[in-house]
C-alpha cells in the first residue's frame, strides 16, 4: 500500500510508481494540488483500491485506468473539478464500488458504465449537475445500492432501472426536480428501501409500487 493522504503540496506522482506491480492500494485522499494521474497507472496490475477523495484539482482520469483488472474500489468523493469519466471505465471488470459523491462538475456518466457486471454500489450523492442516468444502467446486474440523494438536476429515471433485480436500496432524497418514477419501478423485486424524502416535484407514485 502507498498512502499519500493529506499530502497537499503534491502536484504530480513520480513515474516510478508505475513500476510498483505488487501494490494493492493507492491512497491519495486530500491531495488537493494533485492535477493528474500517470498514464502508466495501468502498470499497477495488482491494484484493488484507488482513493482520490477530496483531490479537487483532478479534472480527468487517464484512459489507461480501464486496464486495472483487479480494481474493486474507486473512490472519487468530492473531486469537484472532475468533469467526466473515461469510456474505458467500463473495462474495470472487477469493480464493485464506484463512489462519485459530491462530484459537482459531472453532468453525465460514461455510457460504458453498464458493462460493470460486478458493481454492487454506485454512489452519486450530491452530484448536483448530473442530469440523467444512461439507459444501460439496467445492465448492472449485481447492483444492490444506488444513491442519487441531492442530485438536484435529475428530472427522471430511465425505465431500464426496473431491470436491477438485485437492487435493495434506492436513495432519492432531495432530488428536488424529479417529477415521477417510472412504472418499471415495480419490477424491483429485491427493493427493501426507497427514500423519496423532500422530492418536492413528485405529485404521485406509480401504480406498480404496490
Amino acid at each position: 500500500m502507498l498512502d499519500l493522504c493529506g499530502c497537499k503540496s503534491i502536484e504530480s506522482l513520480p513515474t516510478m510508481i508505475g513500476q510498483l506491480q505488487h501494490f494493492t492500494q493507492l491512497r491519495l485522499e486530500q491531495c488537493e494540488n494533485l492535477k493528474e494521474l500517470l498514464q502508466s497507472i495501468d502498470n499497477l496490475s495488482s491494484l484493488s483500491m484507488l482513493d482520490l477523495a477530496y483531490s479537487d484539482s483532478i479534472e480527468s482520469l487517464p484512459t489507461t485506468i480501464g486496464q486495472l483488472q483487479h480494481l474493486t474500489e474507486l473512490r472519487l468523493v468530492a473531486c469537484e473539478n472532475l468533469k467526466e469519466l473515461p469510456q474505458s471505465i467500463g473495462n474495470l471488470s472487477s469493480l464493485s464500488m464506484l463512489d462519485l459523491s459530491h462530484c459537482k462538475s459531472i453532468e453525465s456518466l460514461a455510457t460504458t458504465i453498464g458493462q460493470l457486471q460486478h458493481l454492487t454500489q454506485l454512489r452519486l450523492e450530491d452530484c448536483k449537475n448530473l442530469k440523467e442516468l444512461p439507459q444501460n444502467i439496467g445492465n448492472l446486474s449485481s447492483l444492490s445500492m444506488l444513491d442519487l440523494s441531492h442530485c438536484k438536476s435529475i428530472e427522471s429515471l430511465p425505465t431500464t432501472i426496473g431491470q436491477l433485480q438485485h437492487l435493495t436500496q434506492l436513495w432519492l432524497e432531495q432530488c428536488e426536480n424529479l417529477k415521477e418514477l417510472p412504472q418499471s419501478i415495480g419490477n424491483l423485486s429485491s427493493l427493501s428501501m426507497l427514500d423519496l424524502a423532500y422530492c418536492d416535484s413528485i405529485e404521485s407514485l406509480p401504480t406498480t409500487i404496490g
